[in-house]
């Protein structure tokens, strides 16, 4: 044993044969050590180990059931916001870290096995951090307005052996917000049906529900407005904290029964929120301010419905105010004097768009005249039809992206007509469908293919992309037919 090695009076610093080498301690951030984690199924136990780690990929899932070396070992202390041990990644060769923001990239100048790096949804800026990676092949960042230091592009691109480089076009384009209107929110007056007063609520709480919501049923039709002055008042209380410590992922506070219309929302993630107020039928919408950015070019991580993301210009980052504007608007169901507001000028000075009622479909025109308004073209293709749309205004939500239901509409209709030319008078049974991404302008195609054909049942997978590449959404729908052709 090492202890009969000891003497007294000698320094504790001497290590005797058979003790164990100290470890130094490292910082590493929880979400980091997840993805760690799921990219090597397990957790690596000592720094060796680490350092080995050729593959980070943010995206990628474990999908072992083997709970075996997941556990964290004592020298590595979950510490928010420290991503530095990636610089002791010595043979990391791929690093994607997507819908993420970091205090410190100056990790990435110690990776210099580094071949491909996509950094697009993060909130990276300094170029010159990619100078002295020698063995870059491909690169992809954020948009050119968030860069600083962009000359080290330029040499890059001029290297004998230059890597690709990918800067994208900015999801949205200041010049498409030209008529934006900044208001104070003590100037607005909101009412559904002459009443400003709150009745529905509900609200993502991330973790444990605070003590006063455990009993509150969100699905009553005024949830909110047949609570007592007092328990409405602790129930404010109790989510203006939860929002301050970052523990909700979203709300609603309408002024309609069930919530279907007039509310103000906030969705929360990566430290921002997105508050909003919509009237649910295009009369009026209002998104929070941000003065401290000047553009919409520049992108914060949090998404409204997870598919439509928002500029930081209409996004915040003070927790305390996004929970005054809570607090404000369950008591008087008005936006907060004192707060700025974005909406299009347009609203107050234009005319309603409207479309001719000779042009608009009718019930007797089926769903052909709802699939020619939307202007979406059917094309065969193989041993069905694929579904394409030229991306147009009145196709955009009130973020100036496409609505999510023209992307369901376009993969419903591809998957339809496919159905029709494989079985007799299919009809469907079932569908299910996820946004993964968005687009504001181009061309959209959906494209069906086969899951399952059987005598009865025909189940298609079908992909929405945006210019043939980038996936934006994907459902499965499934038909049934008694083999038979009907009038339909």
């Amino acid at each position: 044993m090492a202890e009969q090695y000891r003497i007294e009076g000698m320094p504790t610093g001497i290590r005797f044969p058979g003790e164990p080498k100290e470890q130094k301690t490292y910082g590493i951030d929880p979400r980091l050590l997840v993805w760690v984690k799921n990219n090597v199924e397990g957790c690596p136990q000592t720094l060796e180990e680490f350092a080995r780690i050729t593959r980070l990929d943010r995206w990628q899932v474990n999908r072992s059931k083997s709970t075996k070396g997941y556990e964290t070992p004592d020298w590595l202390v979950e510490r928010r916001g420290d991503f530095s041990i990636i610089g002791e990644m010595e043979a990391l060769q791929y690093l994607r870290l997507q819908e993420i923001e970091i205090d410190d990239f100056s990790f990435l100048a110690r990776c210099r096995k580094l071949q491909m790096v996509d950094l697009q949804h993060t909130n990276f800026t300094d170029c010159s951090l990619l100078e002295g990676l020698p063995e870059l092949k491909k690169v992809y960042l954020p948009p050119r307005s968030q860069l600083i230091h962009t000359e080290v592009l330029d040499a890059l691109r001029d290297k004998a052996e230059a890597p690709e480089v990918k800067v994208p076009e900015p999801f949205y384009k200041d010049e498409d917000f030209r008529n934006m209107k900044i208001v104070d929110g003590g100037t607005v007056r909101l009412s559904y049906e002459g009443s400003p007063k709150v009745r529905c609520v509900g609200v993502d709480f991330a973790g444990k529900e605070p003590p006063a919501w455990r009993a509150f049923d969100q699905e009553e039709e005024d949830c909110w407005a047949v609570l007592s002055e007092e328990g409405r008042a602790a129930m404010t209380d109790q989510l203006a904290k939860a929002i301050t410590d970052g523990r909700v992922h979203s709300l609603m506070l309408s002024q309609e029964p069930w919530g279907e219309g007039h509310y103000l929302c906030a969705e929360f993630a990566g430290g921002w929120a997105a508050v909003f107020y919509d009237t649910g039928d295009g009369e009026a919408c209002y998104s929070c301010y941000n003065p401290d950015y000047d553009t919409v070019e520049i992108l914060a991580p949090v998404e409204v419905g997870g598919q439509s993301p928002v500029p930081k210009m209409m996004a915040l980052e003070d927790m305390e105010l996004v929970a005054k504007i809570v607090r404000h608007f369950l008591k008087t169901g008005q936006l907060c004097p004192g707060t700025r507001w974005v909406k299009d000028a347009e609203e107050e000075d234009a005319d309603q768009e409207c479309v001719p009622r000779s042009e608009a479909p009718s019930a007797s025109d089926g769903g052909e005249g709802f699939i020619a308004w939307c202007g979406i073209e059917i094309i065969p293709e193989g041993n069905g039809c694929c579904t394409r749309v030229r991306v147009e205004p009145k196709h955009h939500n009130p973020y100036g992206i496409v609505h999510g239901g023209l992307l369901y509409t376009m993969a419903d209709t591809a998957a339809g007509y496919t159905a029709k030319k494989l079985t007799p008078s299919p009809v469907t049974l079932n569908s299910e469908f996820h946004y993964m991404g968005n687009a504001p302008s181009g061309v959209l195609t959906a494209r069906p293919e086969i899951l399952k054909a059987g005598r009865h049942i025909l189940v298609l997978r079908v992909r929405v992309l945006a210019e043939e590449e980038k996936l934006l959404a994907e459902g499965t729908f499934t038909y049934y037919s008694d083999g038979k052709e009907h009038d339909v």
